[in-house]
């Protein structure tokens, strides 16, 4: 006899629901979002325009599923209700913004190094120097310096 599956209970469901309700909020105020989209036939490209007021743009060929679309499919793509998903329902094809965007910028590759997060040889070469020195300094050590330095 199979099993039912378990459902939580009012409380933990509460809590997943006030849990995915934040992560949606900051999703919201921190990812691009469209409020106008459209293809441009003269210009060729998919024009997303983002609530910061900002206009992306994009041909249409780089999108698995739009490459042989006509001017009018293309004319009939809509945005999802959150504003992070555009839709050619015609083609069958979905898209996210988000995505878009970190693929057309190449953020994975180049935002670390814009953010100082990449390893460089610089950064090892400091590295190992440091480790010559002992390291960084234990925090009991820098409390006991702040504390002769103020005496």
């Amino acid at each position: 006899m199979a099993k039912s599956p378990q459902h939580p209970g009012d409380a933990e469901f509460e809590r997943q629901f006030e849990a995915a309700t934040r992560e949606a909020r900051e999703a919201d105020r921190i990812e691009p979002r469209a409020i106008a989209l459209k293809y441009d036939a003269t210009q060729g490209l998919v024009l997303v325009e983002l609530r910061s007021g900002f206009v992306f743009g994009f041909p249409p060929e780089r999108i698995s599923g739009l490459e042989g679309a006509t001017a009018k499919q293309l004319a009939g793509a809509r945005i999802s209700p959150s504003g992070d998903g555009l839709h050619w329902d015609d083609q069958d094809v979905q898209v996210s913004l988000t995505g878009l965007i970190r693929d057309a910028l190449n953020l994975e590759d180049w935002a670390p190094r814009l953010m100082g997060q990449l390893r460089s040889a610089a950064k090892a070469r400091a590295a190992r120097l440091n480790g010559l020195k002992g390291g960084r300094p234990s925090k009991s050590s820098k409390s006991t310096r702040r504390s002769k330095e103020r005496a």
